[in-house]
């Protein structure tokens, strides 16, 4: 008896222990596995204490925000709108039902009330002794009510502000004891790459800090036509009411005065644009001493052109602009500049595309003497150019004026365009000069080369190559000729009277 006994007391706990096993062995090997792992957190946790010793980028980014922050603002505007409830009757029209204002609304009382609209945005100080503030044109443009929100919660009414609507920059006056401001750096020393900061009160969130890098340099928004623009791309986030705040490198200087983004949504896509800070300098040095801004003028129509065009000019690259257009009695008509010359340097600095000259251009005195080098008929020239003050209006200056609608169609003609001879009662009709001579495109093929290069119905074609065509049978005959077999450039006059070149193709 006692025998067997002591042969079941190993099995009894062998099912024991089995049982146990089964029951508490997964709790076991869960505390086990999760000791483990709390193990391994605890020890990364060291390591990235130690490690976070040495993170030299945080702290730089902390130092940037501490030394720069006091200098930035909110901008807080008003502006009037329509007076009284029948011009808001106006506004409204094209609501319907959901008008909102109900016959109760068009007491006298009401009529004569004045409605606002109110609008937010960044800027920052760059003088704290004469208390002058940058921001954008868009922010402040038009404002009848402008106050200044200093980071210490401080409010100061505007003494003046003068914008640029050109380059969308304003500069605002105010007066108070103990600004801070931050300086303007260098924008031409950035390069792609670098580390920048936005600051500025997104959304209504004042002093909020946004870091990324300059993605690109010399940036221009086509949804813009006619600013003056070379702006700094960068990734830093900037969202509505960021616009007039600064962009600053690593340093704790503005190299870039936030301004706008691309976005398909509306919110920030990671492409953002900033006014480069030595264009700033210039426009808030000129406002801040003359209330305005003076350009120079040159009085050339220009654009940019493909290798087709540099090949039948016969031209070493495409770096350059090409002269499409020479106003009368300009600075460079005066020094001989000619249609079809092709501009490579202003001064010994080298021109690399259209927007570039009509930046610098824009940046020199008037009545400065410049070196304009540049190809004419294949061989390079230098000429001498005394630039004058820009008129106000500059598409008047080179003969513009906007054009009705285009002509019919008449009789088919090659590459892809249909015209007509250029009389005198088209010109008339469409607001053309009566003296213009050439033939008018009524008809583009979508899928020529015409099309790619622009043409549209209502352009004027004044030459081929360089000869002149007066009737739609030269216009015929020139397209005909043997030279013309790869392709034929062209003087072409657009609706608004600008004139550029083009060079197309036969249609396949």
């Amino acid at each position: 008896m006692k025998a067997a006994i002591r042969v079941w007391i190993p099995v009894v706990l062998v099912i024991a222990l089995a049982c146990a096993g089964f029951y508490f062995g997964p709790q076991m090997v869960g505390r086990f596995a999760y000791a483990v792992e709390a193990g391994r957190s605890e020890a990364i946790r060291s390591e990235l204490a130690e490690l976070s010793k040495h993170d030299q980028l945080s702290v730089l980014f902390r130092a940037v925000a501490k030394a720069v922050g006091p200098a930035v603002v909110e901008v807080r505007v008003t502006k009037k709108l329509q007076q009284g409830v029948p011009d808001l009757e106006r506004f409204f029209k094209g609501f319907g039902d959901d008008w909102p204002f109900g016959p109760e609304f068009r007491t006298p009382e009401l009529k004569k009330r004045e409605f606002y609209a109110r609008g937010l945005g960044s800027g920052f100080i760059v003088d704290a002794k004469n208390g002058y503030v940058m921001t954008n044109y868009h922010v402040v443009g038009g404002a009848d009510n402008v106050v200044v929100v200093l980071a210490d919660k401080r409010q100061l009414k505007a003494e003046w502000v003068r914008t640029d609507a050109m380059s969308d920059l304003a500069v605002i006056k105010v007066k108070a004891d103990n600004l801070v401001a931050v300086p303007l750096g260098d924008s031409n020393a950035m390069e792609p790459g670098d580390w920048v900061l936005a600051i500025g009160a997104p959304r209504d969130l004042p002093q909020t800090v946004t870091a990324g890098i300059i993605s690109a340099k010399g940036r221009v928004d086509r949804e813009r036509p006619g600013m003056y623009q070379n702006f700094i791309q960068t990734d830093a986030s900037i969202n509505r009411g960021n616009s007039g705040g600064p962009l600053v490198n690593t340093r704790g200087e503005v190299i870039g005065i936030s301004n706008s983004i691309m976005s398909y949504s509306g919110g920030f896509e990671g492409i953002g644009f900033a006014i480069p800070s030595n264009m700033a300098r210039q426009v808030m040095t000129q406002l801040i001493d003359k209330g305005k801004v003076t350009r120079g003028y040159l009085g050339v129509g220009i654009q940019n052109v493909d290798e087709n065009l540099a090949r039948s000019f016969k031209l070493p690259d495409t770096k350059g602009a090409l002269v499409s257009q020479v106003a009368e009695d300009s600075p460079a008509g005066k020094a001989g500049i000619k249609t079809g010359d092709f501009i490579v340097a202003i001064d010994g600095s080298a021109t690399p595309d259209v927007n570039w000259l009509r930046n610098v251009v824009a940046g020199i005195e008037p009545g400065k003497a410049v070196s304009v080098d540049l190809y004419r008929d294949g061989k390079k020239t230098t000429v001498k150019v005394t630039l004058t003050a820009q008129p106000k209006d500059m598409a008047a200056a080179l003969g513009g004026e906007e054009q009705p609608q285009a002509p019919e169609k008449t009789a088919a003609r090659k590459f892809g365009l249909e015209v007509t001879t250029l009389t005198r009662e088209l010109a008339r009709k469409y607001g053309y000069s009566t003296s213009l001579k050439g033939v008018m495109i009524t008809e583009v093929d979508g899928a020529s080369s015409a099309a790619e290069q622009g043409l549209a119905p209502g352009t004027v074609l004044t030459h081929v190559q360089n000869k002149p065509v007066t009737t739609a049978e030269e216009f015929a005959q020139a397209l005909e000729a043997k030279e013309a077999a790869s392709g034929v450039r062209l003087r072409i006059m657009d609706r608004s009277g600008a004139q550029r070149f083009a060079f197309i193709t036969p249609t396949k």
